[in-house]
């Protein structure tokens, strides 16, 4: 239940190696850059900082191509399958002789080119299938619409949407106005079109009596593009052949880009990979104060790999300096959890809940044992157990997983072994499914010998257990804040607030049992003066902030009522017994219907199978999903809230972080 020890240190390299240095460091992966606070600069990062923008500069063009090459890649790896470390395993020095920059940079300029050409096709064919909906509009008109564009020295004409009750009054209008000086087409409309469309030819120097007029109307006037000069048919067909013509051209570039894509992709993602990690070393070379000459880095770093880093920076003994310094008063280390391998595998648990105060306790030991135990317990079925224990046997050993997820599939696969000695206990195996279906009877008699519970017909024994776990872990929490107080000197503290209620309910508890016989001699005896012994503690103690005797006193003997809270903590635990008789009964009802359905002639033996194989399936995920949630909330709200103070800092050291490609360590990198 220890977090690693920590050491601050200082380094202080000259700019000529300091590139070679975190390298190392970086493939050491065990030191926390400080960043510094401020904003100090000097030679020695000159050509950091500027290496620094090239490298952002690549990786912007790395995501770029990502970006722009993932849904035309032909051979595309899944998701899934990077997640479980179906990626090129290889060496940095491997990786790092990859990588052409020259050669990726005029990769990404043709990449652009070739992207400018489909950007630009698109952007025309989107222009000319507008033109061609509006020639549409203009089907009808006789014409030539240039005269409606540009018109001539002497005529000039134009095309508009005259409200229905109105249309009828344009001819006369015009022929009041221009005697026979002007030319109008009525263009046709459906019974249900609110306006009638008119094309008109007029004089073109007396426009402002033909905008007036129409206005007077109401009317609308349609734009005829400036790219229209032929009829509207013409139009139709010229605006046809660009669009075939464009789309080609969009075909040929997309193809030519799908040629690229695998290639441009593996560039891409490997490139970006290595650019990353240069990118996280320079960023950390940047942390430090630097001189014209020098750069001084301050770093955490595990007690544990204080040797390992003073031999990487002895290897430029003349160029360096390590020394080992004090934290400042307030500087409070960041957190490493370091807990034996079993347990280490509810790290990811203890850190979805907040990460542990350096100096503090890791609870993820102390919560391991009961997290798994309760899993199990909630999920109650060996046979479910036997199955996902098997599929992530199978993907741990199959897959190189990422070191977290392979946490998170240890997690799970403790707790479904865990599972299948509960199930087995309790004689739940598919539900009920050995003693339901008769060619399994020859599995009763090993089903009987390994069942010693039977929580169906027997759940108050199950309840008790559940209870008897809540109550033990829930004095487990409190001894853990009992020490912690103890070896930080706050004993009396330890000894008022946990040990007074340990007392106090230990007592009430032994009190309990006694009373229904469950215990005598001198234990039950006793019971009663340890708790009176415990509230008297309380009492006396629980309002010692308080200025005034009465106000101590009535602090204390109010604080009692907590013991509710208690009370409803434990009772918290008979979750494990509801959420394990439901893995039961859900499985015990699938094994009902499949025996139902299997005597319907010639397809109920396919219902049956296909409703004990759906009907499990749906048991497994639905449960799995409700063990794993349940057992977790008695950790944080019941077990946690006694003793565990997160409020600590993750330990992020500058490691070699990949997206896409698995390095193996070989040492230092350049």
């Amino acid at each position: 239940m220890a977090l690693a020890e920590m050491r601050k240190a200082r380094i202080a390299v000259h700019k000529s190696v300091a590139d070679a240095l975190s390298a190392n460091l970086q493939a050491l992966g065990c030191c926390e850059f400080l960043e510094r606070e401020d904003a100090e600069t000097g030679g020695a990062e000159q050509y950091v900082r500027a290496r620094l923008r090239r490298v952002e500069e690549l990786l912007a063009d790395a995501r770029y191509l990502t970006r722009l090459l993932e849904p035309l890649e032909q051979h595309k790896e899944s998701a899934v399958s990077r997640m479980l470390g179906d990626v090129p395993t290889l060496s940095f020095a491997e990786l790092a002789a990859q990588v052409d920059e020259p050669g990726f940079a005029a990769f990404v300029e043709s990449v652009r080119e070739i992207e400018k050409k489909v950007t630009d096709s698109r952007s025309e064919l989107s222009r000319c299938r507008g033109l061609l909906a509006q020639s549409e509009q203009l089907a009808r008109v006789r014409y030539p619409l240039e005269l409606f564009t540009a018109g001539t020295d002497e005529i000039a004409g134009a095309v508009y949407s005259v409200p229905k009750p109105a249309a009828g009054q344009v001819a006369r209008l015009l022929s009041e106005a221009f005697g026979d000086l002007f030319e109008l087409q009525e263009l046709p409309s459906g019974e249900k079109d609110a306006s009638v469309t008119f094309a008109v030819l007029y004089p073109k120097a007396r426009q402002e009596e033909v905008v007036a007029l129409f206005s007077e109307l109401s009317a609308s006037r349609i734009d005829v593009p400036r790219d229209f000069a032929r009829t509207a048919a013409e139009e139709q067909n010229r605006l046809a052949a660009q669009i075939t013509e464009l789309e080609a051209a969009e075909a040929d570039a997309v193809a030519a880009l799908t040629a690229q894509a695998d290639e441009g992709l593996r560039r891409a993602r490997y490139y970006g990979d290595f650019w990353g990690i240069q990118r996280d070393r320079l960023e950390s070379m940047l942390s430090g104060l630097p001189t014209e000459d020098v750069l001084i880095w301050h770093c955490w770093l595990p007690a544990a790999c204080l040797q390992q880093v003073r031999d990487a920076v002895a290897q430029y003994e003349s160029l360096t300096d390590f020394e080992e310094v004090s934290p400042g008063a307030h500087e409070l280390p960041p957190t490493l959890l370091s807990n034996p391998k079993l347990a280490s595998y509810a790290e990811p648990l203890t850190l979805m809940y907040g990460t542990p105060t350096y100096g503090r306790i890791d609870p993820t030991t102390a919560m391991a044992p009961f997290f798994f135990l309760f899993l199990g317990m909630c999920f109650g079925d060996a046979g479910y157990g036997l199955i996902l224990s098997g599929v992530l046997g199978y993907l741990l050993i199959r897959h190189n997983l990422s070191p977290g997820l392979r946490k998170y599939f240890m997690l799970l696969f403790v707790g479904m072994v865990c599972t299948v000695v509960f199930g087995a206990v309790t004689g739940s195996w598919f539900g009920d499914s050995v003693d339901a279906f008769p060619f399994l009877a020859k599995l009763v008699p090993l089903k009987d010998k390994l069942q010693i519970l039977d929580p169906m017909n027997d759940p108050m024994t199950m309840l008790a257990i559940s209870l008897a776990l809540g109550f033990i872990q829930i004095m487990f929490g409190l001894l853990l804040a009992f020490k912690e107080n103890w070896e930080q000197g706050e004993k009396f503290s330890a000894m008022a607030d946990q040990g007074g209620w340990m007392l106090f309910l230990v007592g009430l508890v032994l009190f309990g049992l006694a009373s229904t016989g469950r215990i005598g001699g001198a234990i039950g005896a006793a019971a009663p003066f340890v708790a009176v012994a415990g509230a008297l503690v309380l009492v006396a103690t629980q309002g010692r902030t308080k200025p005034s005797i009465f106000g101590k006193l009535f602090s204390g003997v109010l604080s009692l009522y907590n013991v509710t809270g208690y009370l409803g903590d434990v009772l918290s635990y008979s979750r494990l017994l509801a959420l394990g008789l439901g893995s039961a009964a859900v499985g015990m009802v699938i094994n009902l219907l499949a025996k139902l359905v299997a005597g319907v002639p010639y397809v109920g033996i396919v219902l049956a199978v296909l409703i004990f194989v759906l009907g499990h399936l749906f048991s497994v995920a639905v449960n799995l999903l409700g063990a794993f949630i349940h057992s977790l909330r008695l950790q944080y709200v019941e077990f946690f809230g006694k003793f565990y103070d997160a409020n600590g800092k993750d330990f992020s050291p500058l490691g070699v972080r990949t997206q896409y490609a698995r390095l193996r360590e070989d040492g230092a990198q350049s």
